[in-house]
């Protein structure tokens, strides 16, 4: 293998591949990339078993070939190197790194001892995103998601994709949230239903990938496993086995009591009112004397109390709620407009927490027993 490739490129493909690289210590081949140069492109593959990324750089090729590297190593050369033009020579399992003011050889591996990345056998992707479409909902959605030993099944991503309506959802199941996506937001090029949870940890890899630009995301779906190709990256990840909860069932029906509040001071007053929250990070809502506001109320028994009062109309009887503070306040920050739809029915049912005019993002979410 012989090539001359930029320092930029080559940084923008180690970045790709670097959380995929993998620790484990009974396979130390993990920690290497491996490094190809065939049928006239440039790639840099990483796996950790679980989740291989690949990234197609931009270079010329000399000689094709291929050969395992340490990534660290490589990584560190790349980022201190003063500049742009950079040769790469393979001989034997060395690699030369050359540019006009400085030389290294780094002694690699049998590309061969590397682990087979498992081919995708879907030859047309299911589904079609624009880079910055996948990017904004998955963010939006996964911040409900937590890893659990205990329950595989909600420690990811769940897609589902029936009768033309595509949702994403996730839960910890004390917290739900749930994106139903535009039609025009994405391509279905295939008719059939689409049920894949998604590990956690592939999707914060495709959120820290994706550059939110209008290039295409195409998913392609094998039974136990799926492909995220965009332009320059190719990302493998298994799917969970197990099926995802049956969350339509705590989806409120029916609002007991209902209110709009801005946005923005209801985050406000939660910023504020929890430094005097308890380990718990519990704070009460409940209605003011004459239901024209929202008291915000926290207290710490070796610290002191406050409370902060937000404006509203309020329908319905008057209630008395408790939450976590940092669920309540995620909620509110993956809406975008200036006001929000706050949902109550009871101190022991979900709440719901919606924009006012957009009911296409919901977040439901446990209130903490008092």
């Amino acid at each position: 293998m012989k090539l001359i490739i930029l320092k930029n490129n080559l940084l923008a493909g180690l970045f790709s591949v670097e959380k995929s690289v993998g620790e484990n210590a009974n396979l130390p081949i993990l920690k290497n990339i491996l490094f190809s140069a065939e049928n006239g492109k440039i790639k840099i593959t990483a796996t950790n078993l679980d989740l291989a990324v690949t990234h197609t750089l931009s270079g010329k090729i000399i000689e094709e070939g291929k050969l395992c590297i340490p990534f660290a190593l490589f990584y560190n050369i790349a980022k201190n190197l003063s500049f742009e033009r950079v040769q790469l020579e393979q001989k034997g399992c060395h690699l030369n790194i050359k540019t006009d003011n400085y030389e290294a050889v780094v002694y690699g591996q049998n590309p061969e001892d590397f682990p087979i990345i498992p081919a995708i056998t879907a030859k047309e992707p299911s589904l079609v995103f624009k880079n910055k479409v996948l990017k904004e909902y998955v963010s939006k959605v996964i911040i409900a998601a937590q890893y659990s030993e205990i329950r595989p099944e909600i420690s990811g991503l769940f897609i589902r994709y029936q009768n033309y309506d595509l949702k994403f959802v996730a839960t910890d199941s004390f917290r739900l949230t749930e994106k139903t996506l535009p039609p025009e937001s994405y391509k279905a090029t295939k008719p059939e239903n689409v049920k894949i949870i998604i590990p956690l940890k592939t999707a914060f890899e495709l959120l820290r990938i994706l550059n939110g630009d209008d290039s295409d995301t195409q998913l392609f779906i094998d039974p136990h496993q799926i492909l995220f190709k965009t332009e320059h990256q190719g990302i493998v990840s298994r799917i969970i086995d197990g099926e995802f909860p049956d969350y339509e069932a705590i989806l409120p029906k029916e609002i007991k009591f209902e209110t709009v509040v801005s946005r923005q001071e209801m985050i406000n007053s939660l910023r504020l009112t929890s430094v005097f929250a308890g380990r718990a990070n519990d704070i009460t809502i409940k209605t003011g004397d004459n239901r024209k506001f929202l008291e915000i109320f926290a207290t710490e028994s070796q610290l002191g109390e406050n409370r902060y009062l937000i404006p509203t109309k309020l329908k319905g009887d008057k209630f008395l709620i408790v939450f976590n503070w940092r669920f309540l306040l995620d909620g509110l920050k993956i809406h975008d407009s200036n006001e929000v739809f706050l949902g109550i029915n009871g101190s022991d049912r979900p709440a719901l927490i919606r924009a006012l005019e957009d009911k296409s993002l919901l977040y439901v979410l446990m209130p903490i027993k008092s």
